[in-house]
């Protein structure tokens, strides 16, 4: 074979090779497609990876805490008395992270007077909280956060400079999915030097409509008392004392106070104290259920103590 036939057929076998593509491989002239999502799609996204993350942070609490604490009290919506929970240690929250976390939230629609409540701020800083539902009123103490499951209040105060730490932000969650008709407010002690081993202390407020429990003696007290151990789907309070009190003012209360623990993070154990308050409103009973830590049980029963006096009820 001559050399310029080599050539030749050399020639061709390029020619060949130039014009196939290989499969798969884009050419030159091929347009690359252009990415198509929407900005605002992948702000949902981010929102709702948040708002997971926040329920996984609310389901990973150290045993036997829930997210934010859920503890009976035995006999229809009064057995539904939750409170406070030691939530898992986490880094404290940025104010630009709690704003995050606000917009993940559940949103809750306000709707005027449908609570049939009302929340005004006094001069002293404290909150008048007023149940017309109920039929009472009780000055809520400085310092603490006053949100109603339906209020126009509940979604802002995600955002407020004083609940950017998690375990605040925990407790405001964990009423999300309560029936406002029963319960009817939580108020959270925000003030950072009382948040210790990740524990929030709260009161929350709780109406049954179709109960009347009777006050001329401990009996009634004394049954619900006898329940509560059994009735914890958290934390199993033991009852330490079932007693009657009256008021300044001459209001009749009827009074629990139990005792439990947790271990924290740090496999300490730490004990918690419990007073449970019920008296009889204009429709129903009433219960407010105090929740904090025993080492700060001398300072905070102080101020709920002095909460209690301020509580004026409706004539039936």
């Amino acid at each position: 074979m001559n050399n310029r036939r080599m050539i030749f057929i050399a020639l061709m076998f390029l020619a060949t090779i130039v014009a196939c593509v290989v499969p798969g491989l884009q050419t030159a002239s091929t347009p690359i497609p252009a990415s198509t999502v929407d900005p605002a799609q992948i702000d949902a996204m981010v929102a709702e990876t948040v708002s997971v993350a926040m329920v996984q942070t609310e389901q990973s609490m150290p045993s036997p805490a829930p997210t934010p604490m859920s503890t009976s009290t035995p006999d229809s919506a009064i057995t539904s008395t939750p409170t406070s929970t030691p939530t898992k240690a986490t880094p404290q929250t940025t104010t630009s992270q709690a704003t995050s976390q606000a917009t993940a939230t559940p949103q809750v629609t306000p709707q005027t007077n449908l609570s049939q409540s009302t929340l005004t701020k006094q001069s002293d800083g404290s909150m008048l909280f007023a149940d017309d539902r109920a039929g009472y009123s009780v000055k809520l103490p400085a310092d603490w956060l006053a949100v109603r499951v339906n209020g126009e209040e509940y979604q802002p105060a995600f955002s407020l400079k004083e609940t950017s730490n998690t375990n605040i932000q925990q407790s405001l969650l964990s009423i999300k999915g309560e029936d406002p008709n029963a319960f009817r407010l939580l108020a959270v002690d925000t003030q950072a030097a009382h948040i210790q081993n990740d524990f929030v202390s709260d009161i929350r407020f709780v109406l049954d409509e179709k109960k009347s429990i009777s006050l001329s003696t401990d009996a009634d007290l004394q049954a619900i008392a006898q329940k509560i151990p059994a009735s914890a789907t958290v934390f199993r309070f033991e009852v330490t004392s079932v007693k009657i009190i009256t008021s300044g003012n001459g209001t009749k209360f009827g009074v629990i106070e139990s005792k439990s623990s947790f271990t924290n993070p740090a496999g300490a154990n730490v004990p918690l104290y419990q007073k449970q308050v019920f008296f009889n409103a204009k429709t129903g009973t009433q219960s407010i259920t105090l929740t904090t830590l025993s080492d700060l049980q001398g300072t905070i029963l102080r101020i709920f103590d002095t909460m209690l006096e301020t509580i004026k009820i409706e004539a039936k």
